[in-house]
């Protein structure tokens, strides 16, 4: 009993792994391309800074992306590790998978189209908040003052 119900468990996780496989595998893609076409130093540029503008246009960078909720997760990192700062990089994974065409096709259907016109746009604000809000709350390390030793030669 008890082991048919691990057995199960076991087995929709595999189902869920293999069904997100794909998407994960075309995020890897992204990230590989990013990272080969895109020079680490125009990434730190734009990107890198901190501020308000870093997060705008990582908020605008990720709207067009065809990127999934699993594809964006190492787009994300590939960014990070290129010098995008923690707000940019969270800027990105938002508004990357909320416009993505599955999401706006299902906005489509399920809403009107107003609600699909309205999904990319509520996406870039909502992705440019969290990124600022992440780099005014991100801690600085605190640099300590170190004064010179100096010891004077005995005399």
């Amino acid at each position: 009993m008890i082991e048919t119900f691990f057995i199960k468990i076991a087995v929709a996780c595999w189902g869920i792994l293999v069904e997100s496989s794909g998407f994960i595998l075309f995020g890897f893609v992204v990230a590989g391309l990013l990272k080969a076409f895109v020079p680490e130093d125009i990434v730190a540029r734009h990107l890198g800074n901190g501020d308000a503008a870093s997060v705008l246009k990582a908020s605008a960078f990720g709207v067009p992306l065809p990127l999934c909720s699993c594809g964006v997760l190492p787009a994300a990192a590939g960014l990070r590790e290129q010098g995008a700062s923690k707000g940019a990089a969270s800027a990105f994974l938002i508004s990357t998978p909320e416009t993505g065409v599955d999401s706006v096709a299902v906005t489509w259907a399920l809403l009107d189209p107003v609600m699909t016109v309205l999904r990319p746009v509520s996406a870039f604000f909502t992705a440019t908040l969290t990124g600022l809000f992440v780099n005014l709350l991100e801690r600085k390390e605190p640099t300590l003052a170190m004064e010179p030793l100096l010891i004077d030669p005995p005399s």
